[in-house]
């Protein structure tokens, strides 16, 4: 493979050649140009763009943006971040499933050869770049990183939970049956009691126009949680709503996004968007409306709903997505981990580092068995 780093100042040049690509790829929804599109053309800085080639064909995509850090020592780290940025107030719109765009050929091969291109010195946006940020990497994944020799950190690790409707549907067996006997009794209870409001129904938005109506309702919710609890929440962030927005204009007529009302007669008890794709339903976004009876789980409920929707609609997999959230693990079962990884060139700037968290990690640790010993 050769490699190249680009930059494509008309984003319709670069989106032909992603779809063409996305094509001969196995990918998630994160991946795809309209997600990809959309972040390039709302992010503020210009990303630099990797392209693999095998011979002359593009085996290989990934989109990169320059950071630096500053941790334990004075000077700055300078880095890249793929499909993500480094900045907690653009990159709450959370990447997972990440990786490079890689045609099926080559998977397994030519990310451990990108990997090792972009550590091996090369000045990207005027800069040696001496370090990688791989966000959102899919548990299974990570091999192929500690596969190049080079130095790796785990950032972090977060569980997945999905429900695997291809077996449901084999089984016959319906979703809440599945569930515990303390799970399964507490949504049919929830059903039960907002049944005598009226019918439960789960209705999509069918047009932009809707679609966005939608998510103004569902942001209403979800501001309501989140700031009684102390937390900003997503749409505290300027981008997070500007990137929805378009994305939803976007993807929704391509059917890649769902907007849905979960409804109780007439009262609305809860909003979800979702992302459709390669038979996949990725759980993104959500509202509810909490009510003070505790026992009204509108969260439960309007999961366990859609949940027997695309299983009658033939999807293959409800993905919750990231996040240790008690009711992810109650209504799913494990899927793969998302891995933050730091991938770094052997500079003697970073040998330093390591060597002063670890004896920080040792003071930390020490001084805390010092206090749990009196």
């Amino acid at each position: 493979m050769r490699f190249e780093v680009r930059s494509f100042p008309d984003l319709a040049e670069l989106g032909q050649l992603w779809r063409g690509l996305q094509a001969r790829a196995e990918h998630a929804f994160f991946l795809d140009w309209g997600w990809i599109g959309v972040w390039l053309a709302e992010a503020p800085t210009q990303a630099s763009i990797l392209v693999g080639w095998a011979g002359e064909e593009p085996v290989l995509l990934g989109a990169l943006m320059p950071s630096a850090r500053r941790d334990v020592l004075p000077v700055p780290v300078h880095g890249l971040h793929l499909h993500d940025t480094g900045q907690d107030a653009l990159d709450v719109i959370t990447i997972e499933y990440n990786g490079f765009l890689v045609d099926r050929a080559w998977q397994g091969q030519a990310e451990a050869e990108a990997v090792q291109f972009l550590l091996r010195g090369q000045r990207i946006a005027g800069r040696r770049r001496d370090e990688l940020h791989l966000r959102g990497i899919a548990g299974g994944l990570d091999g192929l990183v500690f596969g190049t020799g080079l130095e790796t950190t785990v950032v972090s690790r977060q569980p997945s939970w999905l429900v695997d409707l291809a077996d449901l549907r084999t089984s016959g067996q319906p979703y809440l049956a599945t569930l515990s006997a303390n799970t399964r009794y507490q949504i049919r209870r929830s059903m039960r009691l907002y049944s005598e409001r009226g019918p439960l129904v789960v209705e999509r938005a069918n047009t932009v126009e809707q679609g966005l109506a939608y998510l103004d309702a569902l942001k209403a919710l979800h501001q309501r949680y989140w700031v009684r609890r102390g937390e900003p929440g997503a749409f505290a962030f300027p981008f997070f709503e500007r990137f929805q927005r378009r994305l939803i204009a976007e993807c929704l007529p391509l059917g890649s996004i769902e907007l849905l009302r979960i409804r109780a007669g007439t009262q609305d008890i809860g909003y979800l968007y979702n992302f459709v794709y390669a038979g996949r339903v990725l759980s993104y976004q959500s509202g509810f409306n909490y009510e003070t009876d505790p026992r009204l789980k509108p969260g439960m409920v309007s999961h366990a709903l859609c949940i027997e929707r695309h299983v009658r609609d033939g999807a293959g997999f409800y993905d919750f997505l990231a996040g240790d959230a008690r009711y992810k693990a109650s209504l799913g079962t494990p899927g793969p981990e998302m891995v933050y990884l730091r991938v770094e060139r052997p500079t003697l700037v970073l040998r330093i580092e390591r060597a002063l968290k670890s004896l920080l990690r040792r003071v930390t640790g020490t001084a805390i068995a010092r206090h749990e010993e009196h």
